[in-house]
């Protein structure tokens, strides 16, 4: 079966698990034939319902067939599926007022439970007795010691999944070399960790392994910035790894943490972006008034345009406008060019201190979302020439421009305006690799504390 082909049916299937899992639920729940005013309920919110559910499983790449490969990668995505899912379904019922009132909170836990038991069920039997036309992985192990042998022999367990050793890298202060003949058996060592861009290169490796302990949380960063654009890459965890992360799947008997891939969180494309349709809508609406009254300050206080534009660099390097209100006095880089915003900044004028401290200053920006330009979370765009003179400086800096900028992020809700480049770096690439629905809300939770605080502004 190809890819495309599991996707579907799994689409399929589950939509039949929510369905009967929820009529099934009502049945116990009501021992028998459910009354047809709770029933009814469910009927109104299903298509919702259903939406949900989907929903969830694609940011949790439940459709995505290499990474629910195994039993426990399949029981992390159904369960993370199945909660999230409730979750909205929840939300779906509350606003759904008099029209779903009827569905019970007892059924509606009951639901989950069987939805949760349904989607495991048949993808486990179909992990066992199915099969799918896997793409080519050519994998690279970095490391020669016991444990890179160990992962040579289970990945020729896996030959059936397409997966290719191509070869091994030889690690930092390696003293270990009696292990190289044993590790020839299954591929050639390809070169050392010099020499890994090369080596990537060379031999079109789609995957890389990092097998050997790391000396230093600089080497991991290294690696991974190394290989980000164009490959995947998995860590094998030590003790301090293992205490501050989850297993993201398992090469017989070990464990492996996702540090990169070449695919971005499924929730970066369409699901996101309905999210940020919906919250910039909102916000326009919502914020109409706030923004009445900040232009009309702002034309008080000194006369000069309430808004400005300024060309930002957005995702894969594309330029465009950014609107915001005007805080800075007129002609406020006149003498000096380009410079960042600092603590005190003397350019500020008095209404403008105020609309940063609450950050009224970036609604205008919904407009950009709405255009598709930018995303309600994500790193802050910044100008042309900041993004030349940073990619110089500072290594992997680059990455933020895979996704599209955002009004606020985690950068903006754990700094300010004057936090240093570089720390600003290490916020981005973590929501980068690590976005999700449910790490959207927390960081628009604390976005509005910060705003209610004024902690974080200049």
């Amino acid at each position: 079966m190809s890819q495309r082909s599991f996707v579907i049916l799994s689409l399929l299937i589950d939509v039949l698990c929510i369905i009967g899992g929820t009529t099934l639920a009502f049945i116990i729940r009501f021992a028998g034939v459910p009354p047809a005013f709770n029933f009814n309920a469910f009927l109104v919110a299903a298509p919702f319902m259903v939406a949900a559910y989907l929903i969830a499983g694609w940011v949790y790449k439940l459709y995505t067939p290499s990474h629910i490969d195994t039993p426990w990668s399949i029981f992390r995505a159904v369960l993370l599926t199945t909660l999230t899912g409730a979750l909205l379904t929840t939300f779906i019922l509350y606003i759904g007022a008099e029209q779903t009132a009827a569905f019970a909170r007892w059924t509606m836990l009951l639901s989950t439970v069987i939805i949760f038991g349904l989607m495991m069920l048949w993808r486990l039997i179909f992990l066992k007795f199915g099969s799918i036309s896997w793409p080519v992985q050519r994998i690279l192990i970095l490391g020669t010691g016991d444990i890179a042998l160990n992962l040579a022999q289970n990945l020729a367990k896996y030959h059936e999944r397409h997966l290719s050793l191509v070869g091994f890298v030889v690690e930092l202060n390696t003293t270990n070399g009696g292990t190289f003949e044993s590790l020839k058996k299954y591929a050639p060592v390809q070169g050392s960790y010099m020499d890994l861009a090369d080596i990537i290169d060379r031999t079109q490796a789609t995957r890389l392994i990092v097998a050997s302990p790391a000396d230093s949380r600089e080497t991991i960063e290294t690696v991974a910035l190394v290989g980000a654009k164009s490959i995947a890459i998995d860590i094998v965890p030590g003790i301090y790894e293992i205490l501050f992360s989850s297993t993201d799947s398992i090469v017989g008997d070990i464990p492996l943490i996702h540090a990169t891939d070449q695919q971005l969180s499924g929730y970066s494309g369409l699901p996101k972006r309905i999210f940020d349709l919906v919250l910039a809508t909102l916000s326009l609406i919502i914020g109409a008034p706030i923004m009445l009254i900040a232009a009309i300050a702002i034309k008080l206080d000194d006369g000069g345009p309430i808004t400005y534009q300024q060309e930002r660099v957005g995702k894969d390097e594309r330029l465009f406008n950014v609107v915001k209100f005007r805080t800075m006095e007129l002609d406020a880089e006149k003498n000096t060019g380009p410079i960042l915003a600092k603590d005190h900044d003397a350019r500020i004028t008095r209404v403008g201190r105020v609309l940063r401290n609450l950050r009224i200053d970036e609604m205008p920006q919904f407009l950009n979302v709405l255009i598709g330009q930018m995303s309600f979370i994500g790193p802050r765009p910044e100008r042309p020439f900041f993004v030349e003179q940073f990619s110089r400086e500072i290594e992997g800096y680059g990455e933020r421009l895979q996704v599209l900028p955002g009004i606020t992020g985690l950068a903006q809700i754990n700094g300010g305006y004057a936090t240093t480049p570089e720390l600003k770096l290490k916020y981005d690439l973590m929501y980068v690799y690590h976005q999700s629905f449910l790490l959207d809300l927390q960081v628009i939770a604390e976005t509005i504390r910060v705003v209610l605080t004024g902690r974080g502004a200049r």
